[in-house]
């Protein structure tokens, strides 16, 4: 995507400072002439430098490939992971959870030769490379092998058998699919076109193409530059799981992260933003790159599933780590991470589901050093008091009960909060801020009730206490209000108060008890006087609309599911 406001700047270390050698118009020429300057100079390392003029004038700069010298030591050893789902096939293997403990186990190596899991999954020559490489894959089988069977003896060598044979087969498998010639086409439809050619493997022959075409690339914004171009091609509905996943796999590394955010205040301003982009809700910050609108776009339209979980994947670890949230204000720690909290907890639920919520409060634990099992307890109570109202507190609550070690460990302490959130929470604005719109307010007692009646790890005494709850807040709200008075005006015509009853039952807004029993009483009401359908006529002047409008309410009482 380079034009004439973008450039490359050739860079050599020396002494431990980059210094500028040249300046080049196209990206292949640079890293060719970066590379050659270290072939045959005495420079520690070189890079190239993207550097992109934006039209406010400001400039963007990106590295786009960096290396060492021969004599240089780069370290490419494991990096270490606390938990790696067990694969009992060889499909597993290539699955999102599978590639997210390969980005990470392998981290160092798949930056240092810029490629993703599947760009070493699916191509022969790459993973032939990586088992070359000293001890590293025995190393990481020996690893996985331990944490997926602890207690070691047989179990752990028949995961480590397990592992190596998958190896084997994912080798032969990608030498088998590999094309005679590099395919020199770079267009999906025309890769898509070739890989139909395999027959019944062809989704997988498509990848092995697609991986090809990608291995060219040797800086990741390249990569996701190259994805979203196939994403755009009309061809692209039926390969959108490959692109989600190669899109995803991009995402992994902590720089390709950094790249496509642009500038962020600290990590925990990039975490929200993090949530923002995976939601498909981000504006673009400042030097943000140019592939950034267009993914938005694809996370927004619902398209990258694998994507979002790689991101909030990411989220979850950062917050489980030490990094701090606020680095260059360290007395603005605590505020950070209440902006997280309040981005990842809303009324719409938890954004990264029970682990988000467990990683929220592993980062309260550390920030406060108290540990164990009373440090968790401590660690909720806190961030229940942060939270405030009612559904928000059930929610996040909610979440951890279904994480089973937490569950395991401080589950009684989780079902106690819950019970006493039944017993004493009976106004709404103990639920829900009155500062927030009525629809929203209702909306957020729905869900929220959704949520319990869906959490399978409570118990039905208590899922039914708390839904009977939030039920009869709810319920209470509209007599209180008079919402339903507000609707149905007197004043106005049958027609219209009809309409906006049945549109109000259906819109999602009312739990389906007692709120909703008390609208579907109303629209009876009206249903049940002596010729209701000639009243509704008659109240809209225009015979036209009249018949219209009559159609409609009578669509939308079937679409709701109503029954008179």
């Amino acid at each position: 995507m380079s034009g004439r406001a973008t450039s490359f700047e050739i860079q050599v270390l020396q002494e431990k400072r980059w210094v500028l050698t040249e300046v080049v118009e196209d990206e292949a020429t640079a890293i060719q002439f970066a590379d050659g300057l270290l072939n045959k100079s005495s420079y520690e390392a070189v890079r190239v430098v993207r550097d992109f003029k934006r039209i406010d004038g400001l400039h963007s700069e990106t590295v786009v490939h960096e290396k060492a010298a021969a004599g240089q030591k780069v370290d490419m050893s494991l990096a270490p992971v606390a938990e790696a789902p067990v694969c009992t096939e060889l499909a597993d293997l290539y699955g999102l959870s599978s590639r997210l403990v390969i980005g990470r186990l392998f981290r160092r190596y798949l930056d240092e030769m810029v490629i993703t899991p599947t760009e070493l999954l699916h191509n022969a020559r790459e993973l032939k490379r990586l088992a070359d490489k000293d001890r590293l894959l025995m190393s990481a089988v020996d690893s996985i092998a331990t944490l997926q069977a602890p207690g070691g003896g047989d179990e752990a060598k028949a995961r480590r058998d397990f592992l190596h044979s998958s190896w084997d087969q994912m080798v032969a498998r990608a030498r088998r699919a590999a094309p005679e010639k590099p395919p020199k086409q770079r267009k999906l439809v025309d890769l898509a076109s070739m890989a139909a050619k395999a027959g019944t493997d062809a989704d997988f022959q498509c990848l092995v193409l697609m991986a090809a075409q990608l291995l060219e690339q040797r800086a990741w914004l390249a990569k996701l530059d190259m994805v979203m171009n196939w994403a755009a091609e009309d061809c692209a509905s039926p390969h959108m799981a490959a692109i989600d996943g190669l899109v995803a796999d991009i995402l992994i590394p902590a720089q390709a992260i950094q790249d496509l955010l642009g500038f962020q205040a600290n990590l925990g301003t990039a975490l929200c933003h993090i949530c923002d982009l995976a939601e498909g809700k981000a504006e673009p910050a400042k030097f943000a790159c140019e592939s950034f609108a267009v993914v938005n776009q694809l996370f927004t339209a619902g398209r990258l599933p694998q994507a979002r979980e790689a991101l909030l994947n990411r989220v979850a670890r950062e917050l489980r780590g030490t990094n701090p949230l606020s680095r260059n204000q360290p007395d603005q720690e605590y505020e950070a991470f209440v902006r997280v909290l309040n981005r990842v907890v809303d009324y719409q639920g938890i954004v990264g589901g029970p682990a988000m919520a467990d990683a929220m409060a592993q980062r309260y634990v550390r920030f406060h050093n108290m540990g164990g099992i009373p440090g968790m307890v401590n660690a909720v109570d806190e961030i229940s008091g942060i939270l405030g109202d009612g559904c928000r507190i059930a929610l996040y609550l909610t979440a951890l009960v279904e994480l089973p070690r937490a569950a395991a460990s401080f589950g009684p302490a989780l079902l106690g909060k819950l019970a006493e959130l039944a017993r004493s929470r009976q106004h709404i604005d103990f639920w829900v801020p009155s500062r927030l719109p009525p629809r929203e307010r209702m909306a957020a007692l729905t869900e929220c009730h959704r949520a319990i009646r869906g959490a399978l790890a409570l118990p039905e005494g208590l899922k039914a206490d708390l839904a009977s709850r939030a039920d009869a807040v709810l319920a209470s709200y509209l007599e209180d209000d008079q919402v339903i008075e507000k609707i149905d005006r007197p004043e106005d015509p049958l027609a219209f108060r009809a309409l906006r009853l049945v549109k109000f039952c259906s819109s999602g807004v009312l739990i389906a008890g007692k709120s909703l029993d008390m609208a579907q009483q109303r629209v009876l009401s009206h249903l049940r006087q002596p010729q209701f359908e000639e009243k509704f006529l008659a109240s809209i002047p225009d015979p036209g609309q009249a018949e219209r409008h009559l159609r409609e309410f009578h669509r939308l009482l079937m679409e709701s599911g109503f029954k008179p």
